[in-house]
């Protein structure tokens, strides 16, 4: 399948292999550790357009109250090859300032988080671990399990995936947590059995011209 022919969850699955860690930091002044509007856009935006992925937000409501100001919207994923083709994904935000700033910070607020929702990034204090550098380089059996987003995220790639070397692409480019969990491992399967009977039951002339045979593939990582 050339690049073109993803839709907008498979363009997305492969900018999930690019990106899969931002680490926090404590900005002067504050008392816990954040990561910021900026620091998430900088990794995320090269990743998406790199897939053909553009993102804005829609729908946005807001309400203020005294140097509050509470905002809800939804950030679109868009394919750009193919602009029917998209996702939203809804978020809630909040600023406090004093004087004008307050409604820029809520929409800053909710556009980053949706951005890490959707690409179900990780972020977390570790002080051995520098910004680019992935958690799932080092063994953690303390490691959190993959937010519920991003398990329903990775299952709905692979039941979209329409051969069995996509199939495994996807999979093995999933983060390892992801991948190891038993709902994704069952939806791989499913996926790939759908796809293995379909192959079989291909009329002969129609396997021909698709290339002959479909070769089987171990869907285990590769070693390194």
């Amino acid at each position: 399948m050339n690049d073109e022919a993803r839709n907008v969850h498979q363009r997305l699955a492969s900018a999930m292999t690019e990106v899969a860690y931002i680490q926090n930091e404590q900005k002067q002044g504050m008392q816990y550790r954040i990561v910021s509007h900026d620091k998430v856009t900088k990794k995320v935006r090269p990743a998406l357009l790199a897939a053909g992925i553009v993102y804005y937000p829609v729908d946005i409501q807001y309400a203020q109250h005294g140097n509050r100001t509470e905002c809800r919207l939804t950030v679109r994923f868009v394919n750009i090859d193919a602009p029917a083709d998209f996702f939203d994904v809804p978020s809630l935000g909040y600023g406090v300032d004093g004087q004008d700033k307050g409604p820029g910070k809520a929409i800053s607020y909710a556009v980053k988080y949706a951005l890490l929702k959707a690409m179900g990034l990780e972020t977390g204090d570790d002080p051995d671990a520098d910004a680019d550098t992935p958690p799932h380089s080092t063994s953690n059996p303390h490691q959190s399990a993959p937010d519920r987003d991003v398990l329903a995220a990775a299952k709905k790639v692979l039941t979209n995936a329409d051969t069995l070397d996509q199939l495994k692409a996807i999979f093995v480019g999933l983060p390892k947590p992801v991948k190891a969990h038993p709902e994704v491992i069952k939806a791989k399967d499913a996926r790939k059995a759908e796809l293995e009977k379909a192959a079989e039951t291909t009329p002969p002339d129609l396997a021909q011209e698709l290339g002959d045979d479909i070769p089987d593939f171990d869907m285990a990582e590769p070693r390194a």
